[in-house]
């Protein structure tokens, strides 16, 4: 298997051909007078990633193929991304669904083509659904698809993320976002009140998406047998986040430099608690690397 998409089985026997990911960073560009424009870093872009798929009947039922793409894209629903090397590349919404007909039936029926799937990177509140090894769609039962793999195929060999795996995933994520954040607050700090003051909703959005992770991290160090480190741990960190959220709500143009300093402090205390499970992590990563975990 080459990926998954929520229930979407990508594989190369299936026909994907391509992937293009994309991440971005956005920068807000500042003119001056006889000079060339300052620009100044506001946070990181969503990340995309395009896919492109081969039909054609001996890779699956092209039309149903091309349907189960099509039918998640209906839905508006972010869906869990995640590569056949087991690595959870987070929650993706599909924005675009292409197909390119290269031959077709008298009535118009996909015979052979290509498919560009656009993902984007979901950031709101989602929660992954466990998908369970062995499930087929019961819809593609005795069907060519269901037996060389389509996107309503969920594989029997799908290799489900271990707890460990899910854990050392989660621990990344909150650790690279407390890095955006400290980015963006080291940015600021000489700032003045009304500079500082315009950018919060910029300091609670980076700090928001530290939540998910933090939360994923606590609950599924929670499941392993030696994880009630990692468990306060993150229950730790994501009480200094929340207090660095806190410290900015409400803010005034008279107290926002002293609520601002008190917010970089819990942050910085965040991403230095995260920072000290590092030797712990990496244990973990060489465990599953050896495979013990």
């Amino acid at each position: 298997m080459f990926a998954i998409l929520g229930d979407i089985e990508f594989t190369v026997a299936g026909g994907i051909s391509g992937m293009e990911h994309t991440g971005t960073a956005d920068w807000a560009e500042h003119p001056r007078i006889q000079g060339k424009p300052l620009l100044e870093w506001i946070g990181e872009g969503l990340d995309e990633c395009n896919l492109t798929i081969e039909l054609h009947p001996v890779l699956g039922d092209p039309e149903a193929r091309l349907r189960a793409l099509r039918q998640a894209k209906s839905k508006h629903e972010p869906l869990a991304f995640v590569m056949g090397s087991g690595e959870y590349l987070g929650p993706y919404v599909i924005t675009q669904v292409g197909n390119m007909i290269r031959r077709a039936t008298a009535v118009g029926q996909t015979v052979a083509g290509t498919v560009q799937v656009s993902l984007r990177e979901y950031t709101g509140l989602f929660t992954r659904k466990v998908l369970r090894p062995g499930l087929v769609d019961s819809a593609l039962n005795g069907t060519s698809a269901a037996v060389i793999g389509s996107p309503g195929l969920i594989s029997r060999f799908l290799p489900t993320p271990s707890t460990t795996q899910l854990v050392i995933g989660h621990a990344k994520s909150a650790s690279n976002i407390l890095r955006a954040g400290q980015n963006l607050y080291e940015s600021l700090k000489n700032g003045n009140a009304s500079t500082i003051l315009g950018q919060v909703p910029q300091l609670l959005g980076v700090t928001a998406r530290t939540l998910q992770p933090l939360q994923g991290l606590a609950n599924a160090a929670g499941l392993l047998d030696d994880g009630a480190d990692l468990t306060r741990l993150g229950e730790v960190v994501l009480d200094s986040v929340m207090g660095a959220r806190s410290s900015l709500s409400p803010v005034d143009i008279g107290n926002i430099v002293e609520r601002f300093g008190a917010s970089y402090a819990a942050l910085n205390q965040a991403a230095s608690v995260m920072d000290s499970a590092g030797p712990r992590l990496a244990g973990l990563a060489a465990d599953v690397l050896v495979r013990r975990a």
